[in-house]
């Protein structure tokens, strides 16, 4: 029974009965009478509630955003907490505008009081020194015995007996407190019934005019047309911005070169080109759910048991393949995330959000890998410590890493296994071809390199300390169970790292709230953002065997610009020789970040902030309408270096130049004549690229190795009459096209035939054309 919240703020708590207030008397007139006396009271003005006058913000990602149907998961949207927009001159929008001396004194005396106790007493997460002894202590229930729990402390197990609590006590307890809510509502009822009772009914007399001074309707119109009134101010900002550069464009012309040298300190950059938007820069920030408020979706073990047919997927039969690799991809994802769709997933989950998913079925994972299969990879290749292998104990609080030199041997891991030592596998999808099956159709989805990890961990053991990774983490659970804990950052430094934490320690994670906690058994999965820190360790009696699905690895905004913005620079500096002028005399008398009395700092604005100012702002304007199509292409060469190569079935090898069971000495050749039929592999096998305006060549992953970037990469060259051949077959892709079918079309009729058939047979020899022959 829940307690009900109290109207007047206050009540008795004790069990002696309150004394119930006598209701004075209600006065009941002729309703008639007060009618023709123009006397009637208004339902309207009786009960109008005044709206408030606080200005309501609605974020435009909220207005541009459709709002999507319920997808049945009961997954809770995200509330976006944003701040009151300040009214100023000219809208209600933010601008930019310069702090007077004043402000800036009052700035100083604000920012110069102390912080509040809780931002003074955070620590580094990193930091090892403390004044005080801190445990970190939680409690884990052992599935198996419902009369124990195990107590862990700094990495140290105690197992306990639960104490049970008679049911008298609380039921006498219960009983007390529904007397007390019963005795609670009555009085809230009471005093309700006084407060309409004591309405004044002088004051509510009907009277038109009231009516129409009083009611207002509240509708989104009012909202609508004060966006209407922002967007308008916004147009009219911009094209006033646009004519004043059109004419400072047109005065350069006409100036000529000399003049403009001359003028280029004194020139005014426009806050279009030079000045970030407090709403860009504040969008970093915004929407931002910190640590223990960011909540992990569990599909509940009821729920994902319906979905699920009985019957195992078998790896070696290629259970996802499609004539189209992206949807394969899509089923292979939507099989490693089920029940939860893919769509759903995206919008979600990806990169923000812990999803747990239990199934109840523990041959979800079929035939993906195994203890056994493990040890049979040890004893056929020659896997060594570091490169392929790692040992690692994690006891008492301190992670080890154990690792031998050489070549692993499966005795001397099962003895690290019998002194309660994880073992880790580092790269399976190099050994073993269900894993690589489905790793390589994934980056069909991902769009970048996708890698595995298998942890095999003893019962009763942990082998790694608290940290977190720079990848998106897919746990798939194939034999056993580990209970896990998982946090989420803390601030938006710590979130979407682009490197690997080191290890926490125990007082690291004091007073840290995990988002999930719990056991993950044989057939379900976790998702762990890139960020996220975790840690987990094994049931007593049972051994745990997980692969953890790797993807996001370097594969950020941040990557991209570190690629596009020295390719910028440089075709800037051919471009613009004031780029290629020397820095202004006396430099080093202008500023820097220690405050002196620099002698030239009266200079600082003129000769240098405003120069590098009007050199990034065309920097901007040269990526923005120029490079970034060539960007898309460098991130894509990129993967072709890094991707795995595609796993062939029997009759894609058979059609393709690497062949199956060929007979060298037979006379059954590819012929190439017009119905036969040809089609790309994979739709992301390879990628055209050009290296000047009648030069291009092809980069690919056919001859890639399975370990990360095992080999160079493979360019080859390409000629130019065959893009339209390329392109016709691109766009064609995953259906099979004739050679007369592209040698007739529209898009080729600009190059010969032999040409045609040139640039056919050229990606058949790279092995990225399959071709199917007429019977």
């Amino acid at each position: 029974m829940g307690k009900k919240n109290k109207s007047n703020g206050g009540g008795n708590t004790s069990n002696t009965p309150t004394k119930t207030p006598s209701k004075p008397p209600v006065k009941f007139n002729d309703k008639w009478a007060s009618i023709e006396n123009g006397e009637a009271k208004s339902a309207s003005v009786s009960h109008y509630k005044e709206p408030s006058k606080e200005p309501k913000f609605v974020h435009p990602a909220k207005l541009a955003k459709e709002k999507k149907i319920f997808d049945g998961f009961d997954i809770q949207e995200r509330v976006l907490a944003h701040g009151k927009v300040v009214e100023q001159n000219g809208g209600k929008k933010r601008r930019h505008r310069e702090i007077s001396p004043k402000m800036e004194a009052k700035k100083a005396k604000v920012e110069s009081k102390p912080k509040d106790g809780v931002a003074a007493k955070k620590v580094h997460k990193h930091s090892t020194v403390s004044s005080e002894v801190v445990q970190s202590t939680y409690i884990v229930e052992e599935p198996d015995n419902d009369n124990e729990i195990t107590l862990v402390s700094n990495g140290k197990e105690t197992t306990i007996e639960k104490t049970v609590i008679l049911d008298e006590e609380i039921e006498d307890e219960e009983i007390d407190e529904e007397e007390l809510e019963d005795e609670e509502e009555v009085e809230d009822e009471e005093g309700m019934d006084e407060d309409e009772t004591e309405i004044d009914e002088s004051e509510m007399i009907f009277d038109p005019k009231d009516i129409e001074r009083y009611i207002e309707f509240e509708d989104v119109d009012d909202e609508d047309e004060m966006e209407d009134e922002e967007e308008f101010e916004d147009e009219e900002e911009v094209e006033d911005e646009e004519v004043e550069d059109e004419e400072e464009e047109v005065a350069d012309e006409e100036q000529g070169e000399e003049q403009e040298d001359e003028q280029e300190g004194e020139e005014e950059v426009s806050d279009e080109e030079s000045v970030v938007s407090e709403m860009d820069a504040d969008s970093d920030d915004e929407g931002f759910i910190a640590g223990k408020d960011r909540e992990a979706h569990v599909i509940s073990k009821d729920k994902a048991a319906r979905t699920f047919a009985a019957k195992p997927v078998d790896f070696d039969a290629f259970p996802f393949t499609d004539q189209d690799s992206v949807v394969t991809a899509s089923r292979a994802f939507g099989f490693m995330i089920s029940p939860c769709d893919v769509q759903t997933f995206f919008d979600k989950f990806y990169q923000s959000n812990v999803l747990v998913v239990h199934r109840k079925t523990p041959a979800y994972y079929g035939n993906l890998f195994s203890t056994a299969r493990f040890s049979e990879l040890l004893e056929k290749n020659h896997l060594e410590y570091n490169m392929n292998i790692n040992i690692a104990q994690y006891k008492d609080g301190v992670r080890t890493t154990l690792n031998g030199k050489g070549r692993v041997y499966p005795q001397i891991v099962k003895q690290h296994l019998h002194n309660l030592c994880s073992v880790q596998l580092v790269n399976p999808q190099t050994f073993d071809d269900r894993i690589w099956y489905l790793c390589e159709i994934l980056q069909e989805q991902f769009g970048c390199f996708v890698g595995a990890n298998t942890y095999l961990t003893p019962a009763g053991s942990s082998g790694f300390a608290p940290h977190w990774d720079e990848i998106d983490a897919f746990l798939l659970q194939v034999e056993g169970r580990k209970y896990w804990r998982v946090w989420a950052p803390e601030s938006v430094e710590e979130e979407l790292p682009l490197e690997s934490s080191g290890n926490f320690t125990e007082d690291d994670m004091k007073g840290r709230e995990p988002v999930f906690e719990g056991w993950i058994e044989q057939g379900d999965m976790v998702y762990i953002p890139r960020g996220y820190i975790h840690q987990a360790r094994t049931d007593k009696k049972v051994h745990s065997l997980h692969v953890t699905v790797s993807t996001g690895r370097q594969w950020s905004f941040a990557n991209l610009m570190e690629k596009v913005i020295p390719e910028a620079v440089g075709a800037l500096t051919e471009e613009r020789h004031k780029l290629r002028r020397g820095l202004p005399i006396g430099l080093f008398d202008m500023g820097g970040v220690v405050d002196l009395d620099y002698p030239q700092e009266e200079h600082f604005t003129e000769k240098f902030k405003i120069v590098v100012d009007r050199h990034m702002s065309r920097l901007r304007n040269l990526v923005a309408d120029h490079l970034l199509d060539s960007s898309v292409d460098s991130m894509a060469k990129e993967f072709m270096k890094q991707a795995l190569p595609p796993i062939l079935t029997d009759k894609e090898k058979k059609r393709s130049v690497i062949g199956l069971s060929t007979n060298l000495l037979g006379d059954d050749l590819i012929d190439f004549c017009a119905n036969t039929k040809v089609k790309f592999i994979r739709k992301h096998t390879q990628r055209l690229l050009m290296e000047s305006e009648d030069s291009c060549f092809i980069s690919h992953r056919m001859n890639n190795s399975r370990l990360f970037e095992g080999r160079p990469e493979t360019l080859a060259d390409f000629p130019s009459t065959g893009i339209d051949t390329y392109r016709v077959l691109w766009n064609a892709y995953p259906e099979w096209r004739t050679l007369e079918e592209i040698f007739s079309c529209r898009e080729t009729k600009s190059d010969t035939r032999k040409e045609k058939l040139a640039a056919i047979q050229i990606l058949f020899q790279m092995g990225v054309l399959l071709v199917k022959n007429p019977k």
